[in-house]
């Protein structure tokens, strides 16, 4: 018989499978629209902060845009002039450095062995066709012939079946002709126009986008809120709010370090052309330092490429390999200082996805969307990212591409506990104390822990042995933290000038496994403590003996304002009432761990009442109760008279009825 819960989940596992694939498919189908969509949003990001700015300086909404969009089209359109012409002067003194080219080529193929008379023969064909068109076609003539004697010999030709007017031995017998009508012209310009206006129309679109979602932002905000929130405001745009405050530091601050970038290297060309070389001049240096801050924008491969230019310039053009060396120790300097110097400083917690997202983010949209995507695959991995902080539903996409796993401490300590690390998890508990206090460990590392054993052992998850194995394990570590926490401690006023001369030893931990457990030597029928200074409180455990840890617990976080005495758990309930008569503590506390133990807790509070205790009797139930108030108003009608569910109020607690009570208890 299947498990409807199992055929629940299958069929929702599919669902959400098929989901993401009809999303990939109509982002890879509908690209045409989605990529102006994405760049438009990422350029509204980007000029949004001028235009919060100008409305803060009294400018009216729309004039803030136009003004902004002037701003950013200034920009853009002095940068692409400026490109042109210098892509236009390299181009018409390329053929200048051929020579250079040449000795380059040649020289390389002296210092290598095997390949060095393909290396010359490339020199000599680069020098042949760069210096005329009839030479060329006499090699290729030549060439043919060759080849065409060379087959005629392999696989001969029947006699009579090939024109020798039209034998293709040569351009000037081709084997077939065709005639190239002048009414096609219009044809091959409609195809080179549709090749230059597609670009400017994404470009227009792309503007028209951004444009809109500037002046209409706030609207847009409002209703994509109004749809999204399902009635959950504050989540929705808090979420909002990040991922446009995440994206525009990122951009800004990518802006500034390629734009450093850029200026820096051209700087460092003209520096490096000025000082090294014989004409004073570095060609091109503003366009390699405008094509740099251009190309970074793309994750990985941009700075790369940025990098490949100025070398093979200054390999090229110059004679000897000092220019080159010279580009090469500004490139690399300048990529160490960028990397770990100002990205860092500037980007901070920008992104909040991690390195290996990057890449994996940039191949993704790079396959999906092209160049483009790799263009947009970080503002876009940051949107899924922020999307699996605030939606469960998507919070494996935080988990992936986060940049900080969020994984609880004691969640850590666990695992350390299973590895049967003892040296991580000691570090992490004084880690921990010294950076929080010994309350905070208790409450966010140590229960918790505690908690997962006992949970992974009732779901037989853990056998018996490997849970004994842990809490053993957690009894030691925290015997340590004791001795680490007094250590560190200020001695407390309300000590009294003359300290005992036995310390206090820790309270027997009863674990059914054979290993080395710290234990004390209680005197029977005596508290563990020998100062009659500091009131008494007896603790007792519920119903499993790993909250005899717990009481230890109490015992470190009470030295100095009371003394923790502990009953053993194998007495009848009816003889722990009769010990707690006859020792008249300042209070009782009973400790429950869940799963389980409330029933226990109360007949435990019944008995110790039936015996004739009237002092006070604290529950401690360490956890989250949905139905907290019902299960109060149980043990109060057990004779409890309070009731926790955390370390550090149990502590509170117990500080405040020691604080009300006299000295002396009263029996």
């Amino acid at each position: 018989m299947t498990n409807p819960k199992s055929d629940l989940a299958t069929i929702a596992a599919v669902a959400q499978l098929l989901a993401v694939i009809l999303t990939v498919a109509a982002l890879y189908f509908a690209r045409d629209v989605f990529i102006p969509l994405a760049l438009g949003l990422l350029l509204s990001f980007l000029l949004s902060p001028i235009v919060n700015r100008l409305q803060r300086w009294g400018i009216p909404n729309v004039m803030a845009v136009v003004s902004t969009a002037v701003l950013a089209f200034l920009f853009l359109a002095g940068g692409f002039t400026l490109i042109g012409r210098e892509l236009t002067t390299l181009v018409s003194d390329l053929p200048k450095h051929k020579g250079e080219l040449v000795s380059k080529a040649r020289s390389v193929a002296g210092m290598t062995s095997g390949v060095g008379g393909s290396l010359g023969e490339l020199a000599e064909e680069v020098s042949d066709a760069m210096g005329g068109t009839e030479e060329l076609k006499t090699e290729i003539e030549e060439d043919r012939s060759f080849l065409q004697r060379w087959t005629d010999e392999l696989l001969p030709t029947p006699t009579g079946s090939v024109d020798k007017a039209t034998d293709g031995k040569s351009i000037a017998s081709p084997i077939y002709v065709q005639e190239v009508n002048d009414s096609n012209s219009l044809a091959s310009w409609a195809t080179t126009a549709g090749t230059v206006l597609g670009p400017l129309a994404t470009a227009g679109l792309v503007s028209v986008f951004a444009l809109f979602m500037l002046v209409h932002r706030e609207d847009l905000r409002d209703r994509t809120i109004s749809i999204v929130s399902h009635g959950n405001y504050v989540t929705t745009t808090d979420a909002l709010d990040e991922a446009a405050g995440r994206i525009s530091r990122y951009l800004i601050a990518q802006s500034i370090v390629n734009t450093s970038y850029g200026f820096v290297l051209s700087v460092g060309l003209l520096i490096i052309g000025g000082t090294l070389t014989e004409d004073g001049i570095f060609p091109n240096a503003i366009l390699w330092g405008v094509l740099a801050t251009c190309l970074r924008f793309v994750p990985y491969i941009g700075p790369t490429t940025a990098a490949v230019f100025p070398m093979a310039i200054a390999l090229s053009v110059f004679p000897g390999y000092s220019v080159a060396l010279a580009v090469l120790t500004l490139i690399i300097t300048m990529e160490l200082l960028s990397n770990n110097v100002l990205e860092p400083w500037l980007y901070g917690a920008s992104t909040g996805i991690s390195a290996v997202a990057v890449i994996v983010a940039a191949v993704f949209w790079g396959w999906l969307w092209g160049p483009v995507g790799l263009l947009l695959s970080t503002p876009l991995t940051v949107c899924l990212v922020v999307l699996g902080r605030y939606v469960p539903r998507f919070k494996v996409l935080s988990t992936l591409f986060g940049e900080e796993v969020e994984i609880k401490a004691a969640m850590r300590f666990y695992q350390r506990l299973l590895a049967s690390d003892h040296h991580r998890a000691k570090q992490m508990l004084f880690q921990h104390v010294n950076e929080n206090d010994f309350d905070a460990t208790c409450d966010e590392v140590i229960i918790p822990a505690l908690k997962r054993i006992r949970l992974d052992h009732n779901n037989e998850h853990l056998s018996s042995a490997d849970a004994d194995r842990l809490l053993a394990l957690a009894g030691g570590l925290i015997s340590q933290l004791k001795e680490h926490v007094h250590s560190t401690a200020e001695v407390p006023k309300e000590v009294p000038k003359e300290v005992p001369k036995e310390v206090p030893q820790e309270i027997p931990v009863e674990i059914p496994v054979e290993m080395p457990v710290e234990k004390l030597e209680d005197k029977p029928g005596s508290s563990v403590y020998d100062d009659p200074s500091i009131p008494t409180i007896i603790g007792c455990t519920s119903h499993h003996f790993s909250e005899t840890l717990l009481l230890n617990l109490l015992r470190i976080g009470g030295v100095g304002h009371y003394q923790l005495d502990h009953i053993e758990d194998d007495m009848l309930p009816q003889e722990i009432g009769q010990q707690i008569v006859q020792r008249e503590p300042a209070a009782v506390v009973i400790i429950v761990l869940p799963k389980g133990g409330f029933a226990q807790a109360r007949y435990l509070c019944k008995s110790i009442r039936g015996e004739g205790y009237v002092g006070p009797i604290l529950v401690s139930c360490l956890g989250k109760f949905k139905n907290h108030d019902k299960l109060f108003v149980k043990f109060r009608k057990a004779g409890a008279t309070s009731m926790t569910t955390s370390y550090s109020k149990t502590r509170s607690k117990i500080d405040s009825i020691l604080k009300r009570r006299a000295p002396t208890p009263v029996a």
